[in-house]
């Protein structure tokens, strides 16, 4: 047999079954010392555990989590609003946007319509310029007729009272007539 043979606990096939046990006990003894080892070490883990937990550092952190939570959603909220403001002011802007167009198309109209009636302002000025002189015109015709009438109108009275002096016994002799008439009747 080799030598390290008698280093080396080698199990032996020959044993008897009442042998059997002790051998079975050896391996059960490890495990069973392995696991009071193990249990003993999760126990000392889980009271460092407990009192690191329970600890003020770890109970403000706790604290310092939730109160971050809760500014965390204090600010999704507000960014959300945020969100929903912009989105309102971009519909605004964009009916601003169309008002300013249709506001431009109206004065481009306006100032055509301006420009046409500049021309015709013109135009009238330029009538109203002809008939003043027409009238002006007119006005030295009438006064020319006017002299004319009057020295023509005098020369009528001349011949009207030459022609009344002439007619004055006829009219005195009607004028009679007609009242020797109303006496009579």
């Amino acid at each position: 047999a080799p030598a390290f043979y008698h280093y080396w606990p080698v199990p032996r096939t020959d044993y008897s079954e009442s042998m059997m046990p002790c051998w079975s006990l050896g391996w059960q003894r490890w495990l069973g010392g392995f696991l009071i080892l193990a249990v003993l070490g999760l126990s000392v883990a889980l009271i460092i555990f407990a009192v690191k937990a329970n600890s003020k550092a770890c109970k403000d952190g706790l604290l310092a989590e939730e109160e971050c939570h809760g500014v965390t959603r204090l600010l999704e909220i507000q960014l959300t609003q945020a969100r929903e403001g912009l989105l309102r002011t971009e519909v605004q802007a964009a009916t601003c946007n169309e008002t300013v167009v249709t506001l431009l198309a109206s004065l481009e109209m306006e100032k055509a319509q301006s420009q046409e009636w500049l021309s015709k302002r013109e135009e009238f000025r330029g009538e109203i310029e002809e008939l003043k002189h027409k009238l002006q015109n007119a006005s030295a015709e009438v006064e020319r007729l006017r002299k004319g009438t009057e020295t023509s109108s005098k020369k009528k009275e001349i011949a009207s009272a030459s022609s009344s002096e002439a007619l004055s016994p006829l009219v005195v002799s009607v004028h009679l007539l007609l009242a020797f008439v109303a006496l009579l009747a």
